[in-house]
């Protein structure tokens, strides 16, 4: 009898196409990682370039801020708006521009046999505009503030000083102004609802070495005058969580702003880019500020106040007299001096104070708290190395450049 044949049912194959379909998920799952190892250490790798070309950039602010104190230094005199002449004051840091461009006008473009150096050299410049540093290619870019435009809430502390009795006034009108109202219309994260002037209060609490809460007075004629009241200054801080006490010592940074009672994001927002807390608290306030806002406030620290000026309160005149000066600041081939800023208030029939005129007359100084040169600058500067860009801020203080060298940082931060 004959046997009868075994169906064929393809398990062998079966078996084979399975392992096949295994060994190239396993394949496709080890091709993907390799190359998300590969991009990883290629970010990597572009990442530490990006944030020395930052670091190099930083440098070159440095010892252009350098160049500037010595030349803050010299003795030249030049012709003033107001006839005459006055301490020269160019500002080299703003005239020149750290970044690529700076050194495409200085590095060879062409490629070939460079007679000077005698040595083969390739396009130093890529069509995207990068320098090519060997092997790879980058850019740069350093943006330099000067942080005596700003207002510095440590001069709060010392009262007996004009720099703190401007600063306080400056801050007073700076946070009070009714364009900011929003700021304190809301409660914030800890259900707190501080005005104005209970924030400007805090901060000066948080920074002076006693533990009594400040009382604030505002005269008729608009004058602001900070006392010590009777409450405990920590009490602000009981219904925080988990509570803590005011540091009564010097801010040290920006963001130690976030801690004081009374200061949120909207604060911030509104008045951080005008803040500062690094220069020196007796430093005074630079008038050559490019923002309106601090030089409305300028204009009403110079102010009379025994002859107080009421189109100062109007936002109309204000801002066309700000107007004026960023114009003329526009025109001068250098910074403009606290003379110069003097000759325009008083062409516009404000008032001046009799003693800012008489010592702007004498130094050049409209007064403790007012000046027309720094010490203190904050670059920011950005590196970009492939798809990858790293920025490094510091803050430099740079009072003798014989001494200080390239500054003393103080303040550093890498992202």
């Amino acid at each position: 009898m004959a046997r009868r044949p075994r169906p064929q049912r393809g398990v062998a194959l079966l078996m084979v196409v399975v392992s096949i379909a295994i060994l190239a998920a396993v394949a496709a799952e080890f091709a993907y990682r390799s190359r998300v190892d590969l991009e990883m250490a290629v970010n990597q790798r572009d990442a530490l370039r990006a944030e020395y070309l930052a670091k190099s950039s930083l440098g070159l602010a440095r010892m252009l801020l350098m160049f500037q104190k010595q030349l803050d230094r010299t003795t030249a005199a030049l012709p003033s708006l107001g006839g005459g002449t006055a301490p020269i004051n160019i500002q080299i840091w703003r005239l020149a521009k750290v970044d690529c461009l700076m050194l495409q006008a200085l590095l060879p473009q062409a490629q070939g046999r460079n007679p000077k150096f005698s040595i083969d050299r390739t396009d130093l410049v890529d069509a995207t505009g990068r320098i090519n540093y060997g092997g790879f290619a980058g850019c740069f870019d350093a943006r330099i503030e000067d942080e005596q435009e700003k207002l510095n809430v440590n001069a709060l502390v010392g009262l007996q000083t004009g720099t703190a009795q401007g600063a306080v006034q400056g801050l007073y009108s700076l946070i009070s102004d009714k364009r900011f109202d929003f700021v304190f219309d809301r409660e914030d994260a800890n259900k707190v609802k501080a005005t104005a002037a209970d924030t400007l209060l805090a901060i000066k609490d948080w920074a002076d070495d006693d533990d009594i809460l400040t009382a604030l007075q505002v005269n008729t004629l608009g004058i602001v005058t900070l006392q010590n009241g009777f409450s405990d200054e920590a009490s602000l801080y009981n219904r925080y969580s988990p509570r803590y006490r005011p540091k009564n010592g010097w801010f040290d940074s920006l963001g130690e702003l976030y801690l004081v009672y009374g200061v949120t994001d909207r604060f911030m927002a509104a008045f951080g880019d005008r803040l500062t807390v690094y220069p020196d608290p007796n430093a005074p306030l630079n008038v050559n500020s490019n923002d309106p806002v601090v030089l409305g406030l300028v204009l009403r620290l110079m102010a009379d106040p025994n002859k107080p000026d009421p189109r100062l309160a109007d936002p109309v005149f204000l801002d066309a007299l700000v107007q004026k000066i960023l114009a003329a600041k526009a025109m001068l081939p250098t910074g403009m001096t606290v003379q110069d800023f003097l000759t325009i208030v008083q062409t516009a029939g404000v008032a001046v104070n009799p003693q800012i005129a008489q010592r702007a007359t004498a130094t050049g100084a409209a007064s403790s708290f007012l000046g027309d040169k720094s010490d203190t600058y904050r670059i920011v500067a950005v590196g970009q190395a492939g798809d990858v860009e790293r920025k490094v801020t510091a803050v430099i203080r740079l009072h003798d450049p014989q001494q200080d060298g390239l500054g003393r940082v103080m303040y550093w931060r890498a992202d």
